[in-house]
């Protein structure tokens, strides 16, 4: 976000609703519709993924302070590709899924640009 303008921060800013979640709990599920790009202010969250219906679920990062995610769902219109849950209290600030694209256009480009850099053992993008 460091790249957007002041007028374009305060937009952001104006759209930001704060979230706060339990120890364990899920914040996103694998599979659901994305409904909201999330950014985590305090605490720490696990990320998991399973290949297909059934299989447990593996671990495939960790989530801190000023970390984000769920823009996967909401970039290329897809269900979730992972399941986000708390560890410990986690505190996020989260935008709406009706804001996001009017909000954090400017910032599609380097958000698209970061979705090749997940480590991710379902297919992100049509390679």
């Amino acid at each position: 976000l460091e790249h957007l303008d002041k007028w374009e921060k305060l937009t952001v800013a104006d759209v930001l609703e704060a979230a706060i979640y339990e120890d364990k709990e899920e914040v996103v599920k694998q599979g659901d519709n994305g409904e909201a790009f999330f950014i985590i202010v305090e605490g720490s969250a696990i990320v998991t993924q399973n290949k297909t219906d059934g299989e447990p679920s593996q671990e495939v990062g960790m989530l801190g302070p000023l970390d984000y995610f769920g823009e996967i769902a909401l970039i290329l219109n897809r269900p979730t590709v992972a399941t986000v849950s708390a560890q410990g209290i986690l505190k996020c600030v989260k935008i709406g899924k009706s804001s996001f694209d009017r909000v954090l256009k400017p910032c599609l480009g380097v958000l698209e640009q970061n979705l090749k850099k997940y480590k991710s053992i379902v297919p992100l993008l049509n390679q």
